[in-house]
């Protein structure tokens, strides 16, 4: 079976790379305008089933670990690096200086503006989810079991799906534990129980 697949296989990759030489040779433009919306079409798709609370946990949990930190570190250093290599350049190379000097101010004010933006863009989902976990939480507290209820299940649920950082996990397994001790409801006992399985598992 897998030896049939084979030259089918290498079949329609030679067919699909002369294909591609052939419209090369006949419209370049064309062709490069079609990858180019193949490409954006793929991308827009990827960015419509990503998981991003996922995502994001990920990446926050890789920053705020030594090899995160390193990374940062390293990539800072060498963008560093080039970008005062590249400023001197054309400093020392440019006719008139202060017109090079206003140009070498006007590319780092750019690059530091695409950076805050792209640090809030980053921040806002912690943000959010910061402020939804702590509107939970102080439900946990409430006099009405129906609010306290659902507290416990959309807690209980962002454990099950690990949304949370250690520390939020640790903080939930505390205020589980003591709740057990405390509340009077069957429902919600029950419900809490859920959630301390679920803060075990982390």
């Amino acid at each position: 079976m897998l030896l049939r697949k084979q030259p089918r296989k290498i079949l329609l990759w030679s067919s699909g790379s002369m294909g591609t030489t052939l419209m090369l040779a006949w419209n370049p433009k064309l062709v490069g305008a079609t990858l180019i919306g193949i490409g954006l079409m793929r991308f827009v798709y990827w960015v419509q089933t990503t998981n991003w609370p996922n995502r994001w946990l990920y990446w926050y949990k890789f920053f705020n670990g030594s090899q995160g930190k390193l990374a940062i570190a390293v990539v800072t250093g060498g963008f560093g690096t080039i970008s005062s290599y590249m400023a001197l350049y054309i400093w020392s190379n440019a006719e008139n200086q202060w017109l090079a000097t206003a140009l070498i101010l006007q590319g780092f004010g750019t690059f530091l503006t695409l950076g805050l933006l792209a640090w809030q863009m980053f921040d806002l989902p912690r943000t959010k989810q910061e402020h939804q976990y702590q509107e939970w939480v102080s439900q946990l507290s409430d006099v009405n079991d129906l609010k306290r209820l659902m507290a416990v299940e959309n807690l209980s649920n962002l454990l099950q799906q690990q949304k949370l950082t250690p520390t939020q996990n640790q903080q939930l397994s505390n205020y589980f534990h003591l709740m057990l001790n405390q509340e009077k409801n069957i429902m919600i006992r029950q419900a809490i129980l859920k959630g301390c399985q679920f803060s075990t598992q982390m």
